[in-house]
């Protein structure tokens, strides 16, 4: 906005605001515009994302924040991707925790307070680069505690917040769809009893309840608070793809609403960040769900997409899949950046396929092979570095330093850190 235009702006806000209330809020706006515009065009220009996941865990590895920052250093880092994730409920500080837990959180850096210096000293010799941190909006543990105020919350009051899908007057109970998800996700077998609310180890949330909605936020709100910059939700349209399925429905009121649930999250974070002066992006999943659904998305930042598993066993990058999908994309959500990583998980997942079936060598050349398209597409590529749970125990068979069971680009097992940071100063010197 130009000088004139503000003031002309300023002028107009102070006739329907009198005594200079309008002159206040109108400079308000144009600062947290100001913020965001800044923001977006920033993000815009990142060349070279890595995953450093997580940035406070290198005890395990005799690796301190020194070393984490020269990696992102000597790779001349733009985007730091799941530099940190909430997977459980998260402490303060490890000290916090019972005597028999404290050890577990300390190998890990699991804290907040751990979060908080390792992001201060990250920015303080690479302070342009963004930090990208992560929650899960799938998995909800039934004993866990607001972790902005503090405030415990126990069994009864999560379950609460659990997704029913009675609720939109759909035939099919809280207690019937949470012991469905337990059974999809191997917390119960099939044909057994099952009493969800009392043996469930997570809950599926219902991000249309204040409450969740309340309690969610507070997780991002503290890791924004630590020093975060970007958030991923991990997943926030599960809720609407389960109760289209349920309903045959993808117009039913249920899955309507979810979306909406789904964007007043998206927003609250957004509220939060610009009012702490900045602008948090926020990212989710490109899901099959959010694609072709006739309702409003969520104002995403960005998002998140994935390398398949067929692509990297057979080392070749399925370009007409891309084309299609990358189109998808910028037809619902506009023109904004799309980030590729190897998902990963316990059950088939890419970082599976490329670090238990691929060679060293093959491993290399894949990279550059992903590198080389999504450049070229125009597609920000997320190099592993460090972390990603690779493939359950029993599937297992290569291990970094030959006993842990996520990614890490130095290991001798893997060795493609060198290959990583050739393709990722290539990268940052092209057009300078």
């Amino acid at each position: 906005m130009s000088n004139k235009n503000k003031v002309f702006a300023a002028i107009l806000a102070l006739a329907v605001f009198p005594f200079g209330q309008g002159l206040i809020a109108q400079e308000e706006s144009v600062n947290k515009a100001q913020v965001m515009q800044d923001a977006k065009e920033k993000i815009s220009k990142v060349k070279v994302a890595l995953q450093y996941r997580y940035v406070t865990d290198g005890k395990a590895l005799n690796r301190n924040t020194d070393d984490v920052v020269k990696i992102i250093k000597d790779t001349r880092t733009d985007f730091l991707a799941l530099g940190w994730a909430r997977l459980a409920p998260t402490p303060q500080s490890c000290s916090d925790l019972p005597q028999a837990e404290r050890e577990k959180c300390e190998m890990k850096g699991y804290s907040y307070e751990y979060l908080e210096n390792a992001a201060a000293k990250i920015k303080t010799v690479l302070p342009g680069i963004i930090f990208n941190g992560g929650v899960s909006g799938e998995f909800l543990n039934p004993e866990c505690w607001n972790e902005l105020t503090g405030e415990k919350l126990g069994r009864d009051k999560i379950w609460a917040m659990a997704l029913d899908p009675s609720k939109w007057g759909i035939p099919m109970s809280k207690e019937e769809f949470q012991t469905k998800v337990a059974i999809s996700h191997g917390w119960a077998k099939k044909g057994q009893p099952y009493n969800p609310k009392e043996k469930m180890p997570y809950y599926f949330p219902d991000q249309t309840n204040p409450d969740y909605q309340e309690l969610f936020l507070s997780w991002v709100k503290k890791q924004i608070d630590c020093g975060v910059d970007a958030v991923l939700i991990d997943i926030n349209t599960k809720q609407a793809k389960f109760l289209a399925g349920i309903t045959g429905n993808i117009n039913h009121l249920a899955v309507k609403d979810s979306f909406k649930g789904a964007s007043e999250i998206v927003a609250g974070i957004h509220r939060y960040g610009l009012s702490k002066g900045r602008y948090i992006y926020v990212i989710s999943w490109a899901t099959a769900a959010l694609l072709r659904s006739p309702h409003p998305a969520p104002e995403l930042d960005a998002v998140m997409t994935t390398v398949s598993t067929e692509e990297i066993t057979g080392m070749k990058i399925d370009i007409s899949k891309w084309d299609i999908y990358v189109k998808k994309i910028k037809e619902k959500l506009g023109d904004i950046p799309i980030f590729v990583m190897f998902d990963q998980g316990p059950d088939n997942r890419p970082l599976e396929a490329f670090s238990q079936g691929l060679t060293k060598a093959q491993q290399q050349d894949f990279l550059k092979i992903a590198d080389k398209f999504f450049q070229k597409k125009g597609l920000i590529f997320i190099y592993p570095v460090h972390g990603g749970m690779m493939a359950v125990e029993k599937k297992l068979k290569v291990r970094s330093y030959g006993k842990f069971n996520w990614y890490d680009s130095s290991a001798p097992e893997f060795q493609t850190y060198k290959t990583i940071k050739e393709l990722a100063l290539r990268k940052s010197k092209q057009g300078k």
